[in-house]
């Protein structure tokens, strides 16, 4: 019978680039009333050692893995020992037993007395005071964030013999092992009451992969201080002739402010006195004129269009430049949520952007090479074995297995072709033939989730500035005719000639698809008059509780997808850290950005490095294949060196077949 003990540090404060700071003691505590113990550092050592060996003891912390990367920060020796409690299943965590929960009762995220979401604590949607106050009925919140509390002041202590400590200061850690115990516990009961057992036999894989994740923040990026540099200098350039341009157009002030009255005015004259409107609200029951990126984009006026450009440069300037500075000093170091409600991990680092030298100022460190693997076409290939499992059969599975181009395959169907007709033209780069197969790609990509005619077509716009329209040929100007969209809950003004384009080919979708047409009439029988239904996600069988029509499209399948890669991400980090007989062994995980996996290898010896990217490709192909079998012989990731991050980075091959490192065009010229 296992013994379950919770288990807590408490450490210096986090610094940046420091997220795994000194320990100055542990706390832990049994099931058992009065069974709370405070450790010194040196005794939390001993303690945490020997549990690490002994078979029958199981740990449950309130975001462990934090915890696990200081014990392990402090004393190297740990790593191997983690990784195999982990392995064996020994770890739990409340914050991701609660999300699971929650998403088996279709609330998470969501406050569940009030509706509303909850918010971030440094990070984490589920820290130990919401969960003391749902499960215990307590309220810690200001023993946590008072201005004199003892969370981040025991570096104050470091050294002072525990009998010595003030009482608060021991009370604390105690406190929070109980807590964190009695929270456990309370889960447990909970999760018989709940469908599915609230999806707790899948907590292992979840904290397997937040381990993996947590100690790839530790590792972090560096920045090289040049590019980060000569970003900042063309930014501010920007930045500065935008704002001057913008001042003499009247939108801007002297002093820098935006003039929203004279703002409206130039959108309403150039929609011709019928401008978008927001939705309506208590303060504005007609809504009011829309300003948004969008609307200024399709405005059809230079000034407008040349404001909604103008707000990349405004980001860069906001978001990313700190950080990309920070970053040449110390690690940046990456945040990563697990468990979000598909089952995806979300981190702060997701979102750079592809173009205009963000993503250029990462570099690894010296001695190390990136490898960035990305699936190839998962969405397709968990979407296909999703219907093979839900409706007996796919057209698309079978296309991917015999290696057809799925996007011709789609667009011979839009076109009313043959594949081996088509397929010559789009080689060809006939212009027809390559249009509608750009057309049928954003619909293999972005349908399978059930988005309405309109909402493709806004998508297909605001992401990858693609007008369908113009690109199935039936308009030479976009946005001629504009007709109201909801899109997520606000109304977007769309290209009537692109919704209808999208209705056309949504229709043929659905042709060139079968099993989708089957599953879309699923959904749509099952959500009936907006009544919301639970829906399974296969590969860990976790179930998500009070899905939409949308969700109850795209979550299996994108969470099958998450599935295999939290499997690939954890099986990669444990033999970067601990299997000494890896190619992989010494090289570091650094992100994740849901198909991709990117790590520093070490670039010590071309053929450890050629060795270690293959290997990790292929624990990504062979994870993937796990929980897709059906489409296991369709399943691609192929590995791309690169001394800088880059969406270009290529995978680079020698004669021999051995990978080399891909080099920006311009730094060959250079």
């Amino acid at each position: 019978m296992p013994v379950l003990f919770s288990f807590d540090t408490e450490t210096y404060p986090i610094q940046p680039g420091l997220l795994a700071p000194p320990l100055v003691c542990a706390s832990i505590a049994l099931e058992a009333a009065g069974s709370e113990q405070l450790l010194s550092a040196a005794q939390a050592r001993a303690w945490f050692r020997e549990a690490l060996r002994a078979p029958d003891v199981e740990l449950t912390g309130a975001n462990l893995p934090y915890d696990l990367g200081v014990m392990c920060a402090d004393d190297p020796r740990l790593v191997d020992a983690v990784f195999a409690a982990a392995e064996a299943g020994r770890f739990h965590d409340v914050a991701i037993r609660e999300a699971l929960l929650d998403i088996a009762r279709g609330l998470h995220g969501v406050d569940p007395e009030t509706g509303r979401p909850l918010g971030d604590d440094e990070g984490a949607r589920y820290p130990l005071a919401l969960l003391v106050r749902r499960h215990l009925g307590l309220d810690i919140s200001a023993d946590k964030h008072a201005p004199d509390a003892w969370r981040l002041r025991y570096g104050e202590l470091d050294g002072v013999p525990l009998e010595e400590w003030p009482e608060g200061a021991v009370k604390y850690p105690l406190r929070d092992a109980r807590f964190t115990l009695d929270v456990h516990l309370s889960q447990a009961r909970a999760a018989s009451t709940i469908a599915n057992g609230g999806n707790l036999h899948a907590e292992g894989d979840q904290v397997r992969a937040a381990i993996a994740l947590h100690f790839a923040s530790i590792w972090g990026l560096r920045t090289h201080a040049g590019r980060v540099e000569q970003l900042r200098r063309r930014v501010e350039q920007e930045w500065k002739a935008n704002r001057a341009h913008f001042q003499a157009a009247g939108i801007f002030r002297p002093n820098g402010t935006k003039d929203s009255k004279r703002l409206a005015q130039l959108v309403t004259a150039a929609y011709n006195g019928s401008p978008p409107v927001t939705p309506p609200s208590s303060r504005f029951p007609e809504g009011q004129v829309a300003t948004d990126r969008d609307t200024l984009l399709d405005s059809g006026d230079t000034v407008l269009e040349e404001l909604g450009k103008a707000g990349k440069v405004d980001k860069y300037r906001s978001t990313y430049l700190g950080k990309l500075e920070a970053g040449t000093a110390t690690p940046l170091n990456p945040r990563f949520n697990v468990l979000v409600s598909t089952t995806r991990v979300s981190s702060d680092y997701q979102q750079l952007p592809q173009r205009g030298g963000v993503r250029e100022c990462h570099e690894a460190r010296p001695g190390f090479v990136f490898c960035s693997v990305d699936y190839g076409g998962l969405e397709l290939r968990t979407m296909a074995q999703r219907a093979i499992w839900d409706v007996g059969y796919s057209r698309m599975a079978d296309a991917l297995l015999a290696k057809e181009d799925v996007h011709t395959s789609a667009a011979a169907t839009f076109l009313g072709e043959s594949y081996d007709a088509l397929l010559p033209r789009v080689k060809a780069k006939e212009a027809t033939a390559t249009s509608f197969r750009s057309l049928a790609k954003i619909f293999n990509f972005g349908k399978g989730g059930g988005l309405g005619a309109g909402g493709m077509a806004y998508h297909a716009r605001a992401k990858d500035g693609v007008r369908f329209c113009l690109l199935a040929k039936v308009a030479d100007t976009c946005g001629v005719e504009r007709v109201p969209v909801r899109v997520q809950g606000k109304v977007k003004m769309v290209c009537a000639a692109c919704v209808e384009v999208s209705r056309r080919y949504g229709d043929r979708w659905l042709d060139a698809w079968p099993e989708q047409r089957a599953l879309f009439a699923r959904a749509s029988a099952y959500t009936r008059n907006g009544q919301l239904v639970d829906v399974m996600i296969p590969g860990a069988d976790i179930l998500r509780g009070g899905c939409s029509y949308t969700q109850w499209l795209n979550t299996p399948f994108q969470g099958l997808g998450a599935v295999g890669a939290k499997l690939a991400t954890w099986r990669v980090s444990r033999e970067m850290y601990a299997d000494r007989r890896s190619p992989l062994w010494g090289s570091r995980l650094i992100l994740m950005v849901h198909d991709e996996l990117v790590a520093e290898l070490r670039g010590d010896c071309p053929n450890r490095l050629h060795d270690a990217a293959e290997r990790m490709a292929e624990l990504m192909r062979q994870a993937m294949r796990e929980v897709t079998p059906d489409l296991a012989g369709a399943i691609e990731a192929e590995p791309a060196l690169s001394r800088v991050l880059s969406k270009d980075a290529a995978t680079v091959r020698d004669e021999r077949g051995r990978l080399l490192v891909w080099e920006p065009v311009a730094e060959k010229a250079a």
